[in-house]
């Protein structure tokens, strides 16, 4: 049986008088965290999360930004969004409606872009999904990490799931394939903590339009993971499928295409080689021992052309489709991203310059 939401708040609660007596956040730093989080129709959850972040936050002392990123949703979240926004304390709400729906990873590039603009306000950037399988009372350890490691993004690193055995086999295969196929460990998700100086470098880079946790690899910067356990759902079913599973490893591994691309040319120089040193061994067995049967060499003299024919198009097909493409333009988020926004409601509530108020200014000034 779930827990009920009561239940959930208790268990935030517990854990955070934890975190707080071994976390070394710093007092001195005033300014907000801004946390993106992408949701696409689940509102219900997204609720619930809402509501847990904002006790975390009053545990811990922290304010945030929620820049809540809605996919391209059909059902509206205006309701959601403005009992989350009337209760907050702690919390001021930055929703962004994508005209369409770009998928999860997209929906986290356009978050961190608009995030972007105002880095420089942030104690750090968090990017968690929005269903609370990232668990929010993990916010201030990550923060805490991110001022103890100023130069790395915090990954969380994940420990126990909760997801099932065909999920938990899928994603295992899909690390290995990834292992195979870029030589890199990718063993964390979306849930992390991005220092402000990093996130430049980010939105600038176009892997950040395929895959979040691929590119933070590519990217080059340093990675610090701290290992926690994964929730379980707020509400409502994953759309998570065999399909959306494999549709994102190749994401990930696209992102490695060139690393892929050589790997692959490697590979099918080394079974030429073989090939090579096989018919080398035929014609020997031919033409120097008395092992031959009438035929044989011609037919694996033949069938060893084949295969070799084969690799060699092979290598030659996924070399010329790599330059094809590097000819093309490609997205890059902190310049294409705003294209794919609706235009945005003006707030009674926001100042001059664009800017929200905080929800303990709105009050003090009505």
């Amino acid at each position: 049986m779930e827990p009920s939401e009561a239940e959930r708040f208790a268990r935030v609660s517990c854990e955070l008088s934890a975190l707080r007596r071994t976390s070394c956040v710093s007092v001195r730093d005033k300014r907000p965290i801004a946390i993106v989080i992408p949701v696409f129709n689940d509102w219900t959850a997204f609720g619930i999360l809402a509501r847990a972040i904002e006790a975390v936050l009053v545990e811990a002392d922290l304010r945030a930004e929620l820049i809540i990123v809605d996919d391209g949703s059909w059902q509206s979240g205006e309701d959601v969004l403005a009992e989350v926004e009337n209760a907050a304390q702690q919390l001021r709400l930055q929703p962004l409606v994508l005209a369409t729906n770009l998928g999860h990873q997209r929906a986290i590039a356009v978050g961190l872009v608009q995030a972007h603009k105002r880095a420089s306000a942030y104690r750090a950037i968090i990017v968690m999904d929005g269903d609370g399988e990232d668990q929010p009372e993990h916010i201030p350890l990550l923060v805490a990490e991110a001022e103890a490691h100023p130069n790395s993004v915090i990954c969380a690193q994940r420990r126990r799931r909760f997801e099932g055995f065909r999920f938990a086999l899928g994603y295992g295969i899909f690390k290995l394939i990834f292992r195979i196929c870029t030589g890199q460990c990718i063993d964390f998700g979306h849930y992390c903590a991005i220092p402000p100086a990093h996130l430049s470098r980010l939105v600038h880079a176009p892997a950040l339009w395929s895959h979040f946790a691929a590119s933070l690899i590519r990217s080059g910067l340093p990675l610090h993971r701290v290992p926690l356990d994964r929730g379980q759902r707020y509400a409502g079913r994953s759309t998570m499928n065999a399909t959306t599973l494999i549709r994102h490893g190749l994401n990930a591994i696209a992102v490695f295409e060139d690393v892929c691309l050589v790997r692959l040319l490697v590979t099918l120089a080394a079974f030429g080689c073989g090939v090579v040193s096989a018919m080398i061994i035929v014609v020997l067995v031919r033409f120097c021992t008395d092992l031959a049967m009438p035929g044989w060499a011609t037919n694996a003299a033949g069938l060893l052309v084949v295969v070799l024919f084969q690799a060699a198009l092979l290598a030659a097909t996924a070399a010329a489709a790599h330059l094809n493409r590097r000819a093309l333009p490609e997205i890059v988020p902190a310049r294409d991203a705003h294209w794919f926004l609706l235009a945005p409601n003006v707030r009674a509530d926001e100042t001059n310059d664009g800017e929200a108020k905080w929800p303990a200014d709105r009050r003090a000034a009505s």
